[in-house]
């Protein structure tokens, strides 16, 4: 979009906002009349030019059947690299956990509320999502900034119908000077010449803020209020760092006595230290300098020579009579310092989430559209109900001769009549009969209801048509399939807000950004995003951010919203013995796992109580292999003790044999010596 100077530039978005609200002034209309009738508009629309009149009576549908469809479900982050590897499903993974964590950061809950009644009221909802470098914490700075606007308050170029293929689009706040000052640096006086062009308040000012695309494609931002000039800044999701206009030094190292500053785009960072990543690969601080053909540039440099005990070898330079190193010409690589480019988004920071989808439209359908005319009709019906209500009542008639009066009191009057008379006195009862309107009101709120795909069992309400549990539950998933589109709607819209987080992460978080979550078994892991971690290497040997990640939604966590059909799933499967055997304690912990994930009450207990008992359970069976080892061991003492014990005995039987042996020897020798004595 051609831009002019910057003397210009208020004058020129200032009548281009003023050109396009005026383009879609019919729009506004109708977004200000659906917001009437969800709150109880009485107006009844005029046929054919007549004049509008009110209602007395409002039956309000449309409230009651769009707050039926409210649901607090926000849709979890599902991330997927598009060509697989292991490296691409640790980085989803990390992805993953990372956006879901800003879930439960940032104030969705508070955003889905308002998201859901927009959406069904106005046929969209309109969100911005940016960075906020205000958001500084002790270990990062900047974070991501969410909120959600009403599509009254959202200005797109007229005649097209999709966010990125608009040139421009505007943003309407309402804020306070205060903010203006602290928030845009602009004096005081002028704060005060800003006006709120809703209220007129005096204290609070109309800020507009237009996001365009320049002529290469890059995304602008232009903010005023009133009359001031807010900011003007050229090339949004770029670094911006302050150089000096008469040094052309950046403002840390700026010494000018005068110095004039001027915000310039970054393209990159130069390293000054090696960055270690995640996975262990170290991005080097330089890198060698190539030619235009891709190969290494050499230079020639003076190295010391070594001699074989590698010291330095020196000669004596007779000259100046000193010793000098001796030194040799050798080739070496140039290196540079290596640079890593600044991650630039290209799409506007903003995402419409429509209802249904509607031809020529960048909002989809409002369910109050589709209603309205039941919605009139219901409150002329009850309109009638009231005036023939109001209308009735009891008359009394009297002979014409009798002189009483009657009045509103009900005891205390006492009326003389003449015997055979008392059937001239009498009360004429004119209450109409208003069941036929009654009938044709809950004709009309059926058909409202039918129109928008909801039963009474998606309500909550008794439908005498289902007759069972399981018949409720099949109507109000019938119910649920009617709306199915509108939930594909907002997980696609859930889709965007994850692509445009995970670029504001690549462009503007230099600190890694921690996430927990727990797994499967219950324990609770750490993982963090790091900016650094998708970096790759082109074959060209420049390094580039790989981004190409699909994201979606976690299909399973629609499930996970309806917490007692979840309860009542997972008991099944443990009864039917899914995870296992019921009665095996390690089953049971992996039930209370999966019912601690779904939110059962006091689940965390029963996971507590499971895993003890578990460990006592392994302490009783390590003490019981001990007994029996040493049961074991004792036995094999005591057939070893046997075995000496037999030893000893056969031992101790020999010994008594030799002793007896040797005992007969010697009466044999002293027998014999005694015989050669006596013949001696």
């Amino acid at each position: 979009m051609k831009v002019p100077g910057r003397k210009d530039r208020l004058s020129f978005f200032t009548d281009l906002y003023t050109n396009a609200k005026a383009a879609q002034e019919d729009t506004f209309s109708l977004l200000e009349r659906h917001y009437k009738q969800y709150r109880g508009d009485p107006t009844i629309d005029g046929n054919g030019g007549a004049p509008a009149d009110n209602a007395e009576v409002v039956r309000n549908i449309t409230y009651e059947l769009i707050e039926s469809q409210i649901t607090t479900h926000i849709p979890s982050a599902r991330c997927d690299k598009v060509s697989a590897s292991d490296r691409g499903d640790v980085l989803s993974l990390s992805l993953e956990k990372t956006l879901n964590a800003y879930r439960n950061k940032l104030p969705f809950e508070e955003l889905n509320d308002l998201d859901e009644r927009y959406t069904y009221v106005y046929g969209g909802s309109v969100w911005l999502i940016e960075w906020d470098e205000s958001q500084v914490s002790h270990d990062t700075v900047g974070d991501i900034r969410v909120c959600c606007l009403s599509p009254r308050h959202f200005v797109g170029q007229p005649y097209i119908y999709n966010i990125d293929d608009m040139e421009y689009l505007f943003l309407e706040f309402e804020t306070t000077k205060e903010e203006l000052v602290r928030k845009y640096g602009i004096s005081e006086e002028l704060a005060e010449e800003t006006v709120n062009e809703q209220s007129g308040d005096e204290d609070t000012a109309t800020m507009v803020i237009c996001f365009y695309k320049d002529d290469e494609d890059n995304v602008c931002q232009y903010i005023w209020s009133g009359e001031i000039e807010l900011r003007d800044m050229s090339n949004y999701y770029s670094r911006k760092r302050e150089y000096c206009r008469r040094c052309d030094k950046k403002k840390q190292l700026c010494e000018c006595e005068k110095p004039s500053y001027i915000l310039v785009d970054e393209e990159y960072e130069e390293l000054t230290h090696d960055i270690v990543r995640s996975d262990g690969l170290i991005i080097p601080a330089s890198m060698p300098e190539l030619d235009e053909y891709g190969r290494p540039v050499y230079e020639e440099i003076d190295v010391p020579i070594e001699d074989k005990n590698g010291a330095p070898m020196a000669a004596f330079d007779e000259v100046s009579g000193l010793t000098i190193p001796m030194t040799e010409k050798v080739k070496k690589a140039k290196t540079k310092p290596t640079r890593l480019p600044f991650y630039k988004p290209k799409s506007f920071p903003v995402v419409i989430r429509k209802n249904t989808g509607k031809e020529d439209s960048v909002l989809g359908q409002s369910d109050c559209e589709f209603i309205r005319p039941q919605q009139q009709a219901i409150n002329k019906v009850e309109t009638r109900i009231m005036q023939k209500l109001m209308r009735s009542g009891i008359t009394p008639y009297l002979p014409e001769d009798a002189s009483v009066t009657m009045n509103n009191s009900v005891f205390g009057q006492v009326i003389k009549v003449k015997p055979g008379e008392q059937h001239q006195y009498g009360v004429l009862d004119t209450q109409p009969n208003i069941a036929n309107d009654i009938a044709e009101a809950e004709r009309l709120y059926e058909h409202a209801k039918r129109t928008l795909g909801i039963s009474d069992s998606f309500q909550g309400h008794r439908d005498p048509s289902a007759l069972s549990g399981i018949a409720k539950q099949t109507a109000a998933a019938q119910s649920a399939g009617r709306l199915e589109s509108k939930r594909a709607l907002k997980n696609a819209a859930y889709a965007r807000f994850d692509r445009i987080m995970f670029e504001l992460l690549l462009a503007f978080a230099d600190e890694p950004r921690p996430a927990s979550y727990v797994d499967a078994l219950g324990r609770r892991q750490e993982v963090e995003f790091n900016r650094y971690d998708f970096l790759a290497l082109s074959d060209d040997f420049e390094w580039y951010y790989d981004d190409e990640y699909l994201f979606s939604v976690d299909a399973s966590s629609d499930l996970a919203t309806n917490r007692e059909a979840l309860w009542e799933v997972n008991l099944k499967n443990f009864q039917m013995g899914t995870y296992g055997d019921p009665q095996d304690p390690k089953v049971q912990l992996n039930y209370w796992l999966s019912q601690q994930r779904a939110h059962y009450p006091n689940a965390q207990d029963n996971v507590e109580r499971v895993r003890k008992l578990i460990e006592e359970q392994a302490v009783m069976q390590k003490m019981q292999e001990q007994v029996t080892a040493l049961e074991g061991e004792n036995a094999n003492l005591a057939a070893y003790g046997d075995e000496l014990y037999q030893a000893a005995k056969a031992q101790e039987a020999e010994l008594r044999q030799h002793e007896e042996y040797a005992k007969y020897v010697e009466d044999e020798i002293n027998k014999i010596n005694s015989e050669v004595g006596a013949n001696g």
